[in-house]
């Protein structure tokens, strides 16, 4: 029977299914074979094992990999550093020669500034000199120094830095350059630095250079009133500050004068009101007029301090004239004096006649 006539037969799908039922257990059975046993494995492991060895070794390559690339991201982070770095070493050299130049050019500026304030200074010494020269001997008139003294028929003498020498009706005196109008001090071009030094100097005039008793008893006298003049300038310029401040404040106490004034003519009138119409209420009108004389008490002793500093001032002003002619007149005897020794000297230096 062939296998057309077998499967158009009754019997055909029956022996076909069983040739089939056993093709799959011989199919089966090969592949357990290969799958399931060690021997067939050639490893004598389970497919477990394999597997998970596998899945290991994957693993651990993944790790690798990783690695790797992480040192490869490494090496380009190093490597853009080192291009930075080069970089910034390239900036420093530009900058350190910029940094020289710019230092070069800045003592050239300063040499030039020197130079140009040196010029300078030397204009305003000449322009001193000739200015200082041509104002002695001239008549001004009245002179008002900023201290309030006024001097008239005034005649400059002298000018250096620390002041001006004038003759005036009364006699020979000096003012000094701070006291001075300002148009006299723009004019003159006084100098601060320059003004300690000759103050210095002029000091050393009333040293004791000599063995002369009498010169070295002027001498001292003569620097105590100089530091005389000076203490009562100090106070001079202290009781002008005074005058301005209790100036300043007058306004202030003069408005709460009047207010403390509104509010008690407020008062009365409520306490008049109260009074008309029987009714009851604190009546604060002592209070008020306390506190207004206590205001004006302020304001009387506020306008007091101002004319004690105006008489200190006057005193002041006065003093420091006395005191300014006897220093002028003790420099004129020290002077006498040395001229008289130094004529002695040369008397007893010059050889007997025969």
């Amino acid at each position: 029977m062939g296998f057309s006539d077998l499967l158009t037969s009754s019997r055909g799908p029956g022996v076909i299914g069983t040739l089939l039922a056993l093709l799959v257990l011989v199919g089966f059975g090969t592949l357990y074979m290969f799958v399931f046993d060690e021997g067939m494995q050639g490893g004598g492991k389970k497919i477990e094992a394999v597997i998970r060895d596998q899945g290991m070794l994957i693993e651990s390559n993944k790790q690798q990999l990783a690695s790797f690339k992480s040192q490869i991201e490494e090496g380009k982070r190093l490597k853009e550093l080192e291009q930075q770095l080069t970089q910034l070493q390239v900036r420093t050299e530009l900058g350190a020669k910029r940094v020289t130049e710019a230092t070069a050019e800045r003592d050239a500026a300063q040499a030039a500034a020197d130079e140009a304030t040196a010029k300078w200074e030397e204009y305003k010494d000449a322009y001193r000199q000739s200015e200082w020269a041509s104002a002695e001997g001239q008549e001004i008139g009245e002179l008002k120094t900023l201290s309030g003294r006024t001097f008239a028929g005034v005649i400059i003498t002298k000018v250096s830095h620390i002041g001006i020498e004038i003759t005036d009706q009364t006699g020979k005196r000096r003012i000094d350059s701070a006291d001075l109008p300002l148009a006299l001090q723009d004019r003159f071009q006084f100098d601060e630095n320059k003004k300690s030094d000759a103050a210095q100097h002029e000091d050393r005039t009333f040293q004791n250079l000599s063995d002369n008793v009498e010169i070295a008893n002027l001498a001292k006298k003569g620097q105590d009133k100089l530091e005389k003049v000076r203490e009562l300038t100090e106070l001079s310029q202290k009781a002008h500050a005074g005058i301005q401040d209790a100036k300043s404040a007058e306004p202030s106490l003069l408005g709460r004068v009047d207010r403390i004034r509104a509010e008690l003519a407020e008062e009365q009138a409520k306490a008049a009101d109260r009074a008309g119409r029987r009714s009851q209420g604190i009546n604060k009108t002592p209070q008020i007029k306390e506190a207004l004389r206590s205001a004006e008490s302020k304001v009387s002793a506020n306008r007091n301090n101002i004319r004690t500093f105006e008489r200190q001032i006057t005193t002041n002003k006065r003093d420091i004239t006395i005191l300014e002619r006897e220093v002028e007149t003790i420099k004129a005897e020290i002077v006498k004096l040395k001229k008289e020794l130094a004529e002695k000297q040369q008397q007893q230096a010059a050889p007997a006649q025969p």
